[in-house]
C-alpha cells in the first residue's frame, strides 16, 4: 500500500509533456512532470520514470473505461464521448481521469479544455518552486512558529499562550493566569483538528463539552497532546447577525512572484453556522468577490437552510475587507516572501481583522469551484516568473543550506549546486582578466 498523502508514481502522468502548453497552467505542469528526471541517482530517475511512462496509460485508460461506463449507466453522457475525452486529456494534457471528472462536473468544462485550471499535481509543483525559492514550510505548518514569525514583523495575528509539543511545554505559567475563554487546537494540521473550546466556570474551565476541570487537570490533560492555545475569538456583529454562533474562517489565496508583488488571487469564507460547532468547516461556504469583499456566490442551496438567521448572503459586504487584504499581503511579501501561494485564515473580529494560519495546501478544488479557473487570475503571471530561472535548475537546488534573516530559525535557501560554483569562478575569472 502506498504511503498515505504521496502520490504513487503510476498515478503522476507522463515524465514528460506530449502536447504544446497553452497556458502558465500547463507550462506548469510541464515543469513538474520534468522534474522526475532530476530527482537522486541516476537509477531511481530511470525507474521512476520508466514506471511512470508505462504504467500511466495502462492506469488512465482503466480509470477512463471506469468513469465513462458509470456515467453511461446513468446517463449523464454517452460512453465513447466521455471516455474519448478524458483518455486524450490524460495522455496529452496529464489530466487524471478522476480528476479531469471531477473538475469537469464542478466546473462544466471538458477534460481537454482545462487549460487554466489547477490540479493537484500542479499544486505539488508550485511548492517545489517555493522550496527552490528558499521557503520552509515549518513556518507555516507550525502555528507556535507562524505566530512568532507574524509578531516579529508587527503583524496582527491570534496570541498564543501556550503550546504542548511531544511532552515539552511552553507557556504553561500564563495559562494559569488566564480568566478567559480558552480555544484549543493542534498545533500542526487543519480543518478544526482537535479544536476544543474551554470557557472559565466550574471547578476552573469547562469545556463546550461539559467536561468541568481546574487549570491544574486542564494542563496536565493538555500535555499529553501536540496543540496550541489561544484566546478564544469572536465574529464581528455583521456575522453574528447571520446566524454563526462560533468563529467563523475568511480564507484569503495570495500569490507572488519575484518582482511581482503578493497579490490576493481568490477568497471565500466558511460560515460557522453548525449548532454545537467549534469551527466553521460544517457550515455555509461562501465565495467572495476579490475585488470588493462581498459575497459573490455559495457553495450549497441556502434558501430553505434553516441555520441561517439571514439568507440575503449574496452581495453581503464583508467588515474590514480592505484591512484583510492589506494584512495577508504584507505577510507574505515581508514574513513569507519565498512562497509562491499560501491560503490564509483571516478572523472578522469586533476590532478588526486578525490572522489565524496560513497554509500550503489551500483548498484548489473549492477556490476554483466557488470563483472559476485560478490560471485566468496574475497567478498565470506568477508562474511564468517563476518558471523561467528554474527550467534547468538540478535537484541539489531543494536542499536546505543557508539561513534566511526572514525567520526566527534557519530557512532552507536556493543552491544551485557544483555547475553555479563553476559558473561563479569563471564568472570571476573573466572579470580579472576585464
Amino acid at each position: 500500500m502506498w504511503p498515505r498523502g504521496k502520490v504513487p508514481p503510476w498515478r503522476r502522468g507522463f515524465p514528460f509533456y506530449l502536447a504544446e502548453p497553452r497556458s502558465a497552467i500547463e507550462r506548469l505542469r510541464a515543469f513538474g512532470s520534468k522534474r522526475v528526471w532530476t530527482e537522486g541517482p541516476m537509477w531511481k530517475r530511470l525507474t521512476l520514470g520508466g514506471t511512470m511512462a508505462v504504467s500511466w496509460p495502462v492506469v488512465a485508460l482503466k480509470d477512463a473505461v471506469a468513469i465513462s461506463a458509470k456515467r453511461a449507466q446513468e446517463g449523464r453522457s454517452p460512453f465513447l464521448s466521455s471516455f474519448r475525452t478524458l483518455w486524450r486529456a490524460a495522455l496529452t494534457r496529464n489530466v487524471p481521469p478522476n480528476v479531469g471528472a471531477l473538475y469537469e462536473w464542478a466546473l462544466g468544462l471538458r477534460s481537454t479544455e482545462m487549460a487554466d485550471v489547477l490540479l493537484p499535481l500542479d499544486l505539488r509543483a508550485l511548492q517545489r518552486l517555493s522550496l527552490i525559492r528558499g521557503a520552509l514550510l515549518q513556518d507555516v505548518q507550525d502555528k507556535g512558529r507562524f505566530e512568532q514569525i507574524c509578531r516579529s514583523r508587527g503583524l496582527r495575528c491570534v496570541q498564543t499562550i501556550a503550546t504542548f509539543d511531544r511532552g515539552a511545554s511552553e507557556g504553561e505559567g500564563s495559562l494559569r493566569k488566564r480568566r478567559e475563554p480558552l480555544f484549543v487546537k493542534a498545533l500542526t494540521g487543519n480543518r478544526g483538528v482537535g479544536a476544543q473550546l474551554w470557557r472559565p466556570g466550574g471547578r476552573g474551565f469547562v469545556s463546550s463539552g461539559g467536561q468541568d476541570l481546574t487549570i491544574d487537570e486542564l494542563i496536565e490533560s493538555l500535555q499529553r497532546q501536540n496543540c496550541i492555545v489561544q484566546p478564544a475569538l469572536e465574529d464581528h456583529r455583521v456575522l453574528k447577525d447571520i446566524g454563526t454562533v462560533a468563529l467563523s474562517n475568511v480564507r484569503i489565496v495570495t500569490c507572488k512572484g519575484r518582482t511581482i508583488s503578493s497579490t490576493a488571487i481568490a477568497a471565500s469564507i466558511s460560515l460557522a453556522v453548525e449548532p454545537g460547532s467549534l469551527t466553521g468547516h460544517e457550515g455555509v461556504h461562501c465565495g467572495i468577490d476579490v475585488s470588493d469583499g462581498t459575497i459573490a456566490t455559495t457553495l450549497s442551496a441556502i434558501d430553505e437552510d434553516d441555520r441561517l438567521t439571514n439568507r440575503n448572503l449574496i452581495g453581503l459586504a464583508l467588515p474590514h475587507w480592505n484591512d484583510c487584504l492589506s494584512l495577508v499581503c504584507k505577510a507574505h511579501d515581508e514574513a513569507f516572501s519565498a512562497f509562491a501561494t499560501l491560503g490564509w485564515d483571516v478572523a472578522l473580529t469586533s476590532t478588526g481583522a486578525v490572522l489565524l494560519e496560513a497554509n500550503v495546501h489551500w483548498g484548489m478544488f473549492g477556490h476554483q469551484r466557488l470563483t472559476g479557473p485560478l490560471g485566468k487570475t496574475v497567478l498565470a503571471d506568477v508562474i511564468d516568473e517563476l518558471i523561467a530561472p528554474v527550467q534547468d535548475v538540478p535537484r541539489s537546488a531543494d536542499r536546505s543550506l543557508k539561513p534566511d534573516a526572514r525567520s526566527l530559525l534557519p530557512v532552507p535557501r536556493a543552491d544551485l549546486g557544483p555547475a553555479a560554483a563553476k559558473g561563479r569562478k569563471r564568472q570571476r575569472r573573466a572579470t580579472t582578466a576585464s
